[in-house]
């Protein structure tokens, strides 16, 4: 673990969707594996398209999640804060990023690499079977998050 890390942050470990059942010592293996990172405001995290190798676990700040329609405009998806995790979609599909994230204000972020976060589910089913629990409820709201934009929109052409 990276020394910039301070109670504060260890504390949002503990807490975060992603981990609060965790035991303390099957929360150790994510907090050992994770490295800090710092970024100003509007920098580029994850950038649509690309391969992905890192889950991120926000430890202080916001950021915007963004697409690019087929016209080439920047949709805003959400904001995320303190304790929301992303980049778990590669690590479930092995697919590149759908989506780009910036830095909404100063965000500070665990990262872990993908290849160690399927390590420990995978020698660990007790914890793989909570950790992946707890990815498929986030993802299962966000999907119903972003049904219910699709419902705001005045007109979808059918094409059926």
């Amino acid at each position: 673990m990276n020394s910039e890390f301070t109670q504060e942050h260890l504390d949002v470990f503990s807490s975060a969707y992603l981990f609060r059942d965790l035991e303390p010592e099957e929360l150790d293996l994510f907090v050992s594996s994770t490295q800090y990172a710092d970024h100003v405001p509007n920098s580029v995290i994850i950038k649509e398209d690309d391969q992905g190798e890192y889950l991120y676990l926000i430890l202080s700040g916001k950021v915007r999640v963004t697409k690019r329609t087929y016209e080439g405009i920047e949709q805003i998806l959400g904001i995320l804060e303190t304790g929301d995790f992303f980049g778990e979609m590669v690590l479930l599909d092995r697919r590149s990023r759908s989506a780009s994230v910036y830095a909404h204000t100063r965000v500070e972020l665990a990262r872990i690499q993908h290849s160690k976060v399927a390590s420990i589910l995978n020698d660990n089913p007790r914890i793989g079977l909570k950790v992946l629990r707890a990815f498929s409820e986030v993802i299962s709201l966000r999907l119903r998050n972003a049904n219910d934009k699709l419902r705001s929109l005045p007109f979808i052409e059918r094409t059926f």
